[in-house]
Formats: structure tokens, C-alpha cells, sequence
């Protein structure tokens, strides 16, 4: 559903509605054009639009998000399944190997780092989440979110992120290819960017799976509650409406 329509429709019954010059109508009219407004802005209706920034050295985009950094034994958040793992260093084996630190990102997160090979890539020492094969890794959130952001290590096509909300729904998904940079595939630094993904519907789980080759990589997750755009714009619409309708009145 198209915000420019749904308003359209809106704005035809509440004028229709709201020409009464009574204090009970304008009372039912406001009713009205709030609950409108409301049923608009229900995230239930439709499929999450993502926004999605990523950057080389980058950090969370939301002051005051939620940080896990999975360097406990079993992080409350995460659950393993099949060919997915918790822990450090590389898996050559496997070829999954940490993501690499750029910047201030390991001071700002308080992570270990340890520089490897001839280039000095800056890896990251600490616990990690690799997913590889038909393994799985769920982040589950004891309450809605609609903002998470992560640092994404060897970003690939066959990285993906499947969105649930509370009800179990898939409301959408995240890949590799959707990330906007352009990997070197050297699985150094430029491998590596911090993800910041801002969904207009609320998630209550996150499944990270890896449908390619070699494997999914992840850390430093961050997870809050923003405002939802979308939802500010319709709010904002209604209540422009409700002004004109009143100023109308009073002409």
C-alpha cells in the first residue's frame, strides 16, 4: 500500500465527515483520523522496507543501542544451529576467518585485536559467529526492534539476514549483495564494513544463514528501537489534515 494512496483515501472521508459544525462530530472526527492514521502505520500490514549504510571503519548509527559483543560463553541473544560456531582465530578447513577492525572500531567496541600476515590486517581477537553449509545463527530479542547493526567480516553474496516479527512472519531479507559496498576479496579490512540496517516494520528474531561459499561472518552486534519514518510522515499528514479541516470550519 502506497502512502499516497492510503492518504488520498483518508483525506476524502475525513473531509466528508468533518463539514459538521458540531463539537461531537469534530470530537469524532479527531477519533477518526487518528485511528486512520493508526491502522496506516500498523507494521502487521506489510513487508519491512530496509535502510541500509555500511561503511569500512564504521560504528553504530543509533547512539544508545543495545551492544553484543558474544564474548561471553553463551550469549544471551544467539542460538547455534547445524554448521554455525562461537569462537576465535581462523577455521582454514572451513576457510571462515574473523572480521578485520578498521578505524577506532575495536577501542569503541573494547575488543582484542591481533594483526596477521604481510599486510598487518587487524583482526579481531575475540569471540565471534561463523555460519557456514546449512548452518544457522538466530539472534532472538526479548522485544521488538526495528534497528540492528552489525560488523560483517568477508561480505558475501551468499550472506543472508532473514527478518521475523513477533508472530513468526518473515518480513524481510537482508544479503550480502545488498550491502553497499564493493568487497576486494582479499578477506582483509575492505572485507569488513559496519552494517547499519533500519527496518519500517519491527523484528522480533534474526536468522543469519550462508548460501554460498565459504561462510558468513559476524560481531559487535547492536540492536535498538528507532522512530519510523514512515510513521512520522503519516502522523504528520493526519494532523495537517485535521488543520485544514478546522480552519475550513472557522471560515
Amino acid at each position: 500500500m502506497k502512502i499516497t494512496e492510503s492518504l488520498n483515501t483518508n483525506e476524502l472521508s475525513l473531509v466528508n465527515l468533518g463539514l459538521s459544525t458540531t463539537g461531537h462530530t469534530l470530537k469524532k472526527y479527531l477519533l477518526i483520523s487518528i485511528a486512520g492514521i493508526l491502522a496506516l502505520s500498523d507494521p502487521g500490514i506489510a513487508k519491512a522496507q530496509f535502510s541500509i549504510t555500511a561503511s569500512i571503519g564504521g560504528l553504530p548509527t543509533v547512539s544508545g543501542a543495545t551492544l553484543e559483543t558474544f564474548d561471553e560463553p553463551s550469549p544471551s541473544i544467539l542460538s547455534l544451529s547445524g554448521s554455525a560456531s562461537l569462537g576465535t582465530g581462523a577455521n582454514y578447513g572451513v576457510i571462515y576467518i574473523p572480521p578485520c577492525f578498521s578505524g577506532s572500531q575495536a577501542a569503541f567496541f573494547g575488543e582484542p585485536t591481533t594483526l596477521v600476515g604481510d599486510n598487518n590486517y587487524t583482526w579481531d581477537d575475540s569471540q565471534y559467529v561463523a555460519v557456514w553449509d546449512d548452518g544457522s545463527a538466530t539472534l532472538s530479542f526479548s522485544t521488538p526492534q526495528n534497528y540492528l547493526g552489525l560488523l560483517w567480516g568477508t561480505i558475501g553474496a551468499g550472506d543472508s539476514l532473514t527478518f521475523y516479527d513477533s508472530a513468526n512472519n518473515v518480513i524481510g531479507t537482508v544479503l550480502g549483495e545488498n550491502v553497499p559496498i564493493v568487497p576486494s576479496g582479499d578477506w582483509g579490512p575492505n572485507d569488513t564494513a559496519y552494517v547499519n540496517i533500519t527496518s519500517t516494520t519491527a523484528f522480533s528474531r534474526v536468522v543469519a544463514t550462508e548460501t554460498a561459499t565459504p561462510s558468513f561472518e559476524f560481531d559487535d552486534v547492536t540492536y535498538a528501537i528507532v522512530p519510523e519514518p514512515g510513521s512520522c510522515v503519516l502522523f504528520g499528514a493526519g494532523f495537517c489534515i485535521l488543520g485544514f479541516v478546522l480552519r475550513r470550519k472557522s471560515a
